[in-house]
C-alpha cells in the first residue's frame, strides 16, 4: 500500500516537475559511517517530512547527495543534537560543513519534548550574496528586535512597536529579488502582528492570506498559517453566526465549506487550503463526525481545483485512513534475526501485537519484559512482532540474546517511511491487528497498562462475530 501511495504522491507533486538537481557535498570526519537524510516539509496541514534523499558518509569523511528541486526551499537534516538547515535553489551545488557530532544524552533520546538546536550548515566556499546569508541575517535581526521589544509585543500588544520593527527590517532588507525571501519576510511580519494582536485575526487574514497566492512550501508561510488556522473550523463553528459549518462538516459537504469561505472573500485556492486544514484538525478534536470528515475528503478528490493542494489531499486521506481502527494496516516487509523476509501475511490467521522500540530506552525495555508472560499465555492466538528502530540493529540482536525473548524481532533500522506510516517516531508504540489485517487497536495499550483485559474482550467479541457470520452463511 505504501508503494502505491508513494507512486501517487510522486506523480502529483509539482515539486518534482521541471526540477533540476541540487548537489550537497562536503567532508565531516566526525560522521564517518553515519547515514544522513535530507528532508523538507511540503505543507502546513499534516506538516509531514518529505525525504529528499539519504547518503552514507564515507570512510574518508566525504559525502555527496543529489536530489531534484524545482523551486527554492528550506531543507533539513537530523544530526542528533542539531537540525541542520539550508536554503537550496534548483540546479545549485553546495559544499557544506556540518556541526561537530554530538550524541543526545539518554534522557534526551527518550524524551518526546526534546528539540534539536537549529544549525545553519556552513558554506565556506559561497559568497555573501547567497540567499542563505540574507535569510540568516534577517532571522537574526528579527529575533534581536523581538527579544528587545518582548514586553511591548507580547504584554502591551503595541502595534506601534510592531510597525516600527517591520519598517526597520524592510529598510535593511528591501533589495532582495528572491521570491522565496520576500515571502519569508512577509510571513515573519504576519506572525509578529499576530503575536501582538490575537483578538482580530480577520484583519491579518485579509491582509496576508485571503487574496494572496498560497505558498505551502515556504517555512514562514507554514508557521504563520498554522498559528491562525489550527483547529479553525471547530473554533468558527462555535460562533452562532457560523452554525452551518457544523452541518456542512457533518454532512461531508466539502464544496459547501469552500463556498462559505469564498463568500467571505477568500480566493478559491486559499479557501480549499483552509477547509483541508480544518477537516484534518477536526478529525482529532471529536467535535465532528469522523465518518463524514472522510466523506468530505472523498468529495474533495473530484471537487478540489488547486493543483498545489492535490498531493496534500492524498497525504491527509492516507494519514487519517491508514491508522484508523478498521483500516488496513500498512504493509511490513522486514528481515528477522536470521535475515529472512517477514511480512504480515505470515501471521494472517492470528492476532498480531506490534511493538516499535529502541534498545536504549528504559521504558521500552520495561515493556519488553512485560510481554514475556503475555506471550506465554496467548501464544496460540496472538503473534508478537517487535520492530527495533535503533540506528544499529546489532544492539537489538544483542538484547534478544541476553534476554532470551522468543517472539519475532524485525530490523526497522532507518525505515523512516514505515515508522512514519505507523506514527512510531516516539517509542514504545503498540498496535493490535486482526487476523484479516485490519487495525483493532491503534495505538494499543502497552502490556503494563492492562492490554491483557482489552485483548481478551476483543478476542471474544471477534470470535463471536465470526461464529455468527459462519452460521448465517450456512
Amino acid at each position: 500500500m505504501h508503494r502505491i501511495l508513494s507512486f501517487i504522491i510522486l506523480s502529483l507533486l509539482t515539486f518534482q516537475l521541471c526540477a533540476r538537481n541540487t548537489v550537497i557535498s562536503g567532508k565531516a570526519v566526525d560522521y564517518i559511517g553515519k547515514e544522513i537524510s535530507f528532508y523538507t516539509y511540503q505543507d502546513p496541514v499534516v506538516h509531514q517530512k518529505h525525504e529528499l534523499g539519504s547518503m552514507k558518509v564515507g570512510d574518508d569523511g566525504l559525502f555527496s547527495i543529489s536530489f531534484p528541486v524545482n523551486q527554492t526551499i528550506e531543507i533539513y537534516a537530523d544530526l542528533e543534537k542539531y537540525t541542520g538547515t539550508l536554503v537550496v535553489e534548483p540546479g545549485r551545488d553546495y559544499i557544506v560543513t556540518l556541526p561537530p557530532f554530538s550524541l543526545r544524552t539518554a534522557i534526551e533520546a527518550r524524551s518526546p519534548y526534546f528539540q534539536p538546536t537549529q544549525y545553519w550548515l556552513g558554506l565556506p566556499q559561497t559568497d555573501n550574496y547567497d540567499i542563505n546569508f540574507v535569510v540568516r541575517s534577517f532571522i537574526t535581526d528579527y529575533n534581536v528586535e523581538t527579544a528587545k521589544n518582548s514586553k511591548a509585543i507580547y504584554q502591551d500588544a503595541s502595534k506601534k512597536v510592531v510597525n516600527e520593527i517591520i519598517e526597520n527590517l524592510e529598510q535593511k532588507y528591501s533589495e532582495s529579488k528572491s521570491d522565496f525571501f520576500r515571502t519569508l519576510k512577509m510571513y515573519y511580519y504576519a506572525q509578529l502582528e499576530f503575536e501582538a494582536d490575537h483578538r482580530t485575526p480577520d484583519i491579518l487574514i485579509e491582509k496576508y492570506f485571503a487574496h494572496k497566492p498560497i505558498m505551502p512550501q515556504n517555512p514562514a508561510y507554514q508557521r504563520s498559517f498554522e498559528s491562525l488556522f489550527t483547529d479553525f473550523l471547530r473554533k468558527e463553528s462555535q460562533d452562532y453566526k457560523n452554525r452551518n459549518i457544523s452541518s456542512f462538516v457533518n454532512s461531508g459537504n466539502f464544496i459547501a465549506l469552500v463556498s462559505l469561505f469564498q463568500s467571505r472573500g477568500y480566493g478559491k485556492d486559499f479557501a480549499e487550503l483552509v477547509v483541508l486544514k480544518g477537516l484534518y484538525d477536526g478529525y482529532y478534536t471529536g467535535n465532528f463526525s469522523k465518518k463524514n470528515i472522510l466523506k468530505a475528503l472523498d468529495q474533495a478528490q473530484t471537487a478540489l481545483t488547486s493543483e498545489a493542494l492535490k498531493p496534500i489531499l492524498v497525504i491527509i486521506r492516507h494519514k487519517l485512513i491508514s491508522l484508523a481502527v478498521g483500516g488496513k494496516a500498512p504493509a511490513i516487509e522486514l528481515t528477522n534475526l536470521n535475515n529472512e523476509a517477514i511480512t504480515l501475511e505470515k501471521y494472517r490467521d492470528k492476532f498480531i501485537y506490534i511493538v516499535f522500540f529502541k534498545s536504549n530506552n528504559p521504558e521500552c525495555l520495561a515493556e519488553l519484559d512485560s510481554i514475556v508472560p503475555l506471550e506465554k499465555k496467548f501464544r496460540q492466538a496472538l503473534s508478537i512482532l517487535a520492530i527495533g528502530t535503533d540506528v544499529n540493529f546489532e544492539s537489538d540482536v544483542k538484547l534478544w540474546k541476553e534476554k532470551g525473548y522468543v517472539w519475532e524481532l524485525l530490523n526497522g533500522s532507518n525505515k523512516k517511511q514505515l515508522i512514519g506510516e505507523y506514527n512510531a517516531n516516539i517509542v514504545p508504540a503498540f498496535y493490535l491487528i486482526a487476523p484479516d489485517g485490519t487495525f483493532l487497536l491503534s495505538q494499543a495499550p502497552p502490556p503494563s497498562r492492562d492490554f491483557e483485559s482489552a485483548f481478551l474482550k476483543i478476542y471474544r467479541d471477534y470470535n463471536f462475530k465470526q461464529q455468527r457470520s459462519t452460521v448465517k452463511t450456512k
